[in-house]
This record gives structure tokens, C-alpha cells and sequence, in this order.
């Protein structure tokens, strides 16, 4: 049987007729096939209909159901995979299930496997999300599908019964589709807004600081931007991925030292759009845009701040760079400052 997907302790192969008499025991036993589908055992036709039907469905997919064995000891623990909502073609979401012998039970192997099922979806298919449908009793299943990342919807109907119904999208970045557009004047009161969101962001780390206190009216205040369109030596851009924007980034020339050229004098990303490597990517254009010699300021205490810019300047420079931390005059403040070199 040719290996299908692999985990850690776990690999995943398209089941075959060798595989029946341990699915035989898998689909007949009843605390096993409580919470799926209908919740009866199976026949041993049906059983040898599933072994044909699997094999065809992967053959047309490229996914299907899998015969699920430990890597150690080859011992059969059970079925996992993904398909068409009740392997029905016709439907356009892709589902992942999942049944395991008892013997297998509290071992953590369904969260590893949905785990690797969902990027296996993902990086080799490219589905754009994963649906799960769950007995409305089966608790151990629901925490399963939430440690694999699956989100709550709601509930569906299934089998004349109301089941909850989770799923998880694919966030992968497709990189041309994120766009740095200059901005106008007419973009101050958008990048002004999002100054709110920057505020709340970084109170994370700041909030236990002097000022930093919520406002009674419940609104986060923050600078006025207008300054960087009253000079020609600022460069503000609004970030856009695919049709939303997705943040914004402004250059200037207004560093500590004679010889800084430019300096990220503000840099934002919408929490939605962290952590998938849009950061990262914005910096390094902008370091593309504008080569030079550079600083980045970060406010002490800013600690996701200051671990994002030492990642990306390390990597970029190949650690060519210098730290210091002092009082900059025209924010009569201390900050963190890297200096580099983009040429």
C-alpha cells in the first residue's frame, strides 16, 4: 500500500482488500459508529462497496477516506481523510472525518491527524476551507475539530438531526495580491482611523504604562498623521491585499543620526492580517523602495514591535546591523533604534 500522508507517529494509506477484516472490525462496532452518520454498524457489503468506492474517489480526487496505521508497530488504528460533504461530488466543500478503534482512543492521534489533513487539503489542493460535521453529543470530536484550529458555525442539518458544524479557511497569502499604494491627502482620515487600531494594538504591551489608560469615552487616541502630507519628505502608503486594505506604511527621512536617510516612521498591519508574513513582506519592500541607510524605532516596553523589526533586519542584513537605545529629540522620547544599510 503506497503511503498517502504521514505524521508524526502516524501514516495514512488508500485502504485496500487487506484492510477488511480490521475495517469489519472498525465499522461493526457500535460505541465506534455511534456519533457517525446514522449512527448503525455496518454490513460486509457495504464494507467492500466503500473498499471500490475509495479507491475511485482518490483515483478522481486525489483525496479520500485513508486507512490509518501507527508507524512503529503497522498496527491498523482506524480511518481518516477528506471528501465532498457525504462523498456527494456535486457539493463544493471538502469535509474531514475520522473514526479510530478503541484501543486508539485518548492517544491524541485524531487531533494529529485532522491536524495534517487540513494542511494536507491545503498545501496539495489548494481548498480554500475545511468543513467537519459533528454528532451533537460527541464531545471528545468537538475538541478534536477546536485543537486542530476549526471554528464554531453553528448548527446544520444532517441525518433529520441538528449537528454542529465547524470549518477553517485557508489563509494562505498570495503574495501578488498585495499591493502598497501611494497615499494622498484625500487618505488621511482612512490612515487616521486605523491610528485607533495601531493605539489598541500596541496597548497589548504598553497598557500597563502611565497614559496608556483607556479614555472614558472608550476610544484609543492617537497622533495626528496630517504632518506626513505637509512635507515632501515623508512617503505614506496605504496597504492593500487583493480589494481590503490590509494596513498602511509611512517612510520619512527624520532619523536620530546625520546620516540616516530613511526611517519607518509608522508601520501597521490589521490584526487579521498578522502572522501570515504580510509584515515582513511590506518591510522589505519598503527597504526595496528606499535604499539606504535606515532606522527603526521602536517604543521600549513595545515587545512585538521590537521582536517583529530585530527579525526582519537580522534576516535582511544578515545580522549587519547596530541597537541602540536613547532619547529621540523630535519625539522628546526613548525608543529602540536599529541602524542599517539597504544598498
Amino acid at each position: 500500500m503506497s503511503i498517502i500522508l504521514e505524521t508524526k507517529r502516524l501514516t495514512l494509506k488508500l485502504p485496500t482488500e487487506a484492510d477488511f477484516n480490521d475495517l469489519l472490525s472498525l465499522r461493526t462496532d457500535p460505541e465506534v459508529m455511534q456519533y457517525i452518520g446514522s449512527g448503525n454498524i455496518e454490513t460486509e457489503e457495504q464494507i467492500k462497496e466503500f473498499l471500490t468506492k475509495a479507491k475511485h474517489y482518490h483515483e478522481q480526487h486525489g483525496y479520500s477516506l485513508y486507512s490509518v496505521f501507527e508507524k512503529s508497530t503497522n498496527h491498523f488504528v482506524g480511518q481518516a481523510g477528506l471528501f465532498h460533504l457525504g462523498f456527494d461530488v456535486t457539493q463544493s466543500e471538502v469535509e474531514i472525518a475520522y473514526r479510530l478503534n478503541k484501543r486508539d482512543w485518548h492517544k491524541g492521534y485524531a487531533t494529529e491527524l485532522a491536524k495534517a489533513l487540513i494542511q494536507f487539503g491545503f498545501k496539495h489542493f489548494s481548498l480554500s476551507k475545511v468543513v467537519a460535521r459533528v454528532h451533537v453529543k460527541n464531545e471528545r470530536s468537538r475538541s478534536v475539530l477546536e485543537k486542530a484550529g476549526m471554528s464554531y458555525c453553528g448548527l446544520v442539518d444532517f441525518h433529520n438531526m441538528q449537528v454542529p458544524y465547524y470549518e477553517i479557511y485557508n489563509n494562505k497569502i498570495q503574495f501578488d495580491d498585495l499591493k502598497l499604494i501611494p497615499a494622498s491627502i484625500s487618505d488621511y482620515s482612512v490612515i487616521q482611523n486605523m491610528g485607533r487600531f495601531y493605539v489598541y494594538d500596541m496597548s497589548e504591551y504598553m497598557g500597563h504604562a502611565k497614559g496608556w489608560e483607556m479614555p472614558q469615552d472608550g476610544l484609543y487616541e492617537c497622533i495626528s498623521f496630517k504632518k506626513y502630507w505637509e512635507t515632501d519628505k515623508a512617503y505614506p502608503f496605504l496597504i492593500h491585499y487583493k480589494n481590503e486594505i490590509a494596513g498602511f506604511v509611512i517612510v520619512d527621512n527624520l532619523g536620530c543620526e546625520s546620516a540616516t536617510e530613511f526611517n519607518m516612521a509608522q508601520f501597521f498591519i490589521l490584526r487579521k492580517f498578522k502572522h501570515q508574513g504580510i509584515g515582513k513582506a511590506v518591510a522589505n519592500w519598503c527597504f526595496d523602495r528606499f535604499p539606504g541607510r535606515w532606522e527603526v524605532m521602536v517604543m521600549p516596553g513595545n515587545e512585538g514591535a521590537y521582536r517583529f523589526w530585530r527579525s526582519v533586519i537580522s534576516h535582511r542584513t544578515q545580522n549587519n546591523f547596530t541597537e541602540s537605545t536613547g532619547k529621540v529629540p523630535h519625539f522628546d522620547n526613548i525608543k529602540n533604534i536599529f541602524y542599517f544599510d539597504t544598498k
